[in-house]
């Protein structure tokens, strides 16, 4: 189970690599902008979803953007997102991450398609593939919204 997620994860990065690649080699040099996270904040989503008076979520991270010329066809945008999440209820305490890629390509027709690889809280871990402008869902990962929601509960409820 292992070896097979790790040549999954392989073939994700290979393949993810590529389409950077093939707008590099295009000549369209991207921007670059890393966004930096860090905050604090009343979760009353959680609390309310968990049955809880208080929830604070602190939220530890960043995000690396790199955005193409946007000429033609291809790789628009890549954001490579690295955040940690640490939720608390009084001593209880839960964590959690959102880690993965975002890639949004051009077609030759001009349609776009924006690719969600990773782990997403309270929604999945696979990929998500979908077009922005009619939200027409491509590809569906596995639901993991209630699994974890679960979890965060049990955690912070004790």
């Amino acid at each position: 189970m292992i070896g097979r997620r790790v040549g999954a994860v392989l073939v994700g990065v290979f393949l993810l690599a590529g389409l950077v690649w093939a707008a590099v080699a295009a000549g369209a040099a991207p921007t670059i902008e890393r966004i930096t996270i860090d905050e604090t904040f009343a979760d009353e989503e959680l609390a309310e979803a968990c049955g809880i008076d208080d929830v604070t979520s602190t939220v530890h991270g960043f995000v690396i953007q790199r955005t193409f010329s946007g000429e033609g066809t291809g790789v628009a945008q890549v954001n490579s997102v690295n955040i940690g999440v640490t939720s608390t209820a009084g001593d209880r305490t839960f964590r959690f991450r959102d880690v993965g890629a975002d890639v949004l390509q051009i077609k030759p027709d001009g349609t776009l398609v924006l690719l969600i690889s990773g782990q997403v809280p309270f929604a999945f871990a696979g990929v998500l593939k979908i077009n922005p402008d009619t939200e027409e869902v491509i590809l569906e990962p596995r639901d993991r919204s209630e699994e974890q929601l679960a979890k965060a509960c049990d955690a912070l409820t004790g």
